[in-house]
């Protein structure tokens, strides 16, 4: 996929420029400095379809051998917040990022809410897997309501759009 401008605003959220935030990581020039930094720019991969970031970021204990993201492809990521996280700074060793990854796919807006484990190992963090609260389904869809926007981003109401009422 086509990656954003460097002067963009950085798919993460984080309100800093691409070429600032998420980029010098996707690009193998730096490692991140950080779990929650290592979350962003995972978030940022699957925003753009970068498999091969994505496996390169993954614990070896826990990766998959491929990642095909082409199911994916109809996906639009939304937003992400981080809720929270539990060590992953410079001189850990462990940390957790807790937080919610928006998306539409097939005009229906989810949510992903987990909390991930990430290790660090000679300097870079990795991705270890990720948990979801006990009785709570990992990926939730979103209850838009008739007069708000319609989520597949046509700028029209919910109920003038994709819900195909004449409302």
């Amino acid at each position: 996929m086509t990656q954003p401008a460097a002067d963009a605003s950085c798919p993460c959220g984080s309100s800093q420029l691409f070429a600032r935030c998420c980029q010098p990581f996707l690009l193998g020039e730096q490692a991140a400095p950080s779990a929650e930094a290592l979350m962003r720019s995972r978030y940022t991969a699957f925003s753009l379809g970068e498999s091969a970031y994505l496996l390169e970021t993954w614990h070896p204990s826990t990766r998959p051998a491929k990642l095909d993201l082409r199911d994916q492809e109809s996906f639009v990521w939304l937003g992400l917040e981080i809720l929270g996280t539990v060590e992953g700074q410079a001189g850990d060793r462990q940390g957790e990022v807790e937080f919610v990854a928006r998306f539409s796919a097939a005009g229906v807006e989810h949510r992903l809410h987990e909390r991930s484990a990430f290790r660090c190992e000679a300097g870079q963090w990795l991705y270890l897997d990720g948990r979801i609260n006990p009785g709570h389904s990992p990926v939730q869809r979103e209850k838009v309501g008739r007069n708000e926007p319609c989520p597949c981003g046509s700028g029209r109401k919910y109920k003038k759009c994709c819900l195909g009422g004449e409302g």
